[in-house]
């Protein structure tokens, strides 16, 4: 068990289904949002398409490459550095595609016209990048996070689950050593007390071989077998 959940922490990944779930509805929102704006959703379909694709092979770059490289190392000017270079080749990508494929108006939401390659749609196609960077790495750290946190819990419930087996192992022949030895002398001193202990003591093995196996044990049972115990004791 101990071995599994371990195993499953290193090896923890997000299921696909849920990255096809969230690129497919993040395509839906911007797919109705610019249609509605453009009036013209065949249009839309087709620049979201290649956009949001795009867009998705820059977050991957990021959450799987750059972050866990340079941000979990402590590195974190490579990091600056190395994203500042990946966003530009976003950036000469997506444009040379939308003019190539989509429209030579590369910027058509500006109110004025705007050339590609210019300062101010570098940076609304870096803050672009970043914005769907940022949505989705801080997706990735919540399930990442929420992951982590069950895991402890398994981890620490296991732990108390062993240390309780281990806890029982160390008392149970101990007492029933420490029994049968008095059982031994009440034998020799032929105790009429003899026949009653062995019953109270073959009720105490059968409780802790058969009857504490689950994660909860009857209350009345509980306090029969304490009975049973101070009798022995006694």
């Amino acid at each position: 068990m101990l071995k599994s959940i371990l195993k499953e922490g290193s090896n923890h990944t997000i299921p696909r289904k849920y990255h096809i779930g969230f690129w497919v509805g993040y395509f839906i929102l911007n797919f109705i949002r610019w249609g509605s704006y453009y009036q013209d959703y065949w249009y839309s379909f087709k620049s979201n398409l290649l956009t949001v694709s795009i867009g998705a092979v820059l977050v991957y770059v990021n959450i799987y490459f750059l972050f866990p490289k340079f941000i979990l190392n402590k590195k974190y000017a490579s990091y600056i550095i190395y994203f500042f270079i990946t966003l530009s080749i976003f950036y000469v990508i997506r444009t040379e595609l939308i003019y190539a494929l989509i429209n030579e108006n590369v910027w058509p939401e500006s109110e004025t016209p705007q050339n590609a390659y210019s300062f101010n749609h570098i940076i609304v196609v870096f803050m672009i990048g970043i914005y769907d960077v940022a949505l989705v790495t801080m997706l990735k750290l919540t399930a990442d996070w929420i992951f982590e946190r069950k895991r402890t819990e398994r981890l620490k419930e296991v732990q108390m689950r062993t240390e309780l087996n281990l806890l029982k192992s160390q008392i149970q022949p101990h007492f029933f050593f420490n029994t049968l030895n008095s059982l031994y002398a009440l034998a020799i001193d032929k105790s009429e007390d003899t026949p009653r202990v062995i019953l109270k003591l073959s009720d105490m093995m059968q409780y802790a071989l058969y009857e504490v196996k689950g994660s909860k044990v009857g209350l009345l049972k509980e306090i029969n077998r304490i009975n049973n115990y101070i009798d022995i004791e006694k």
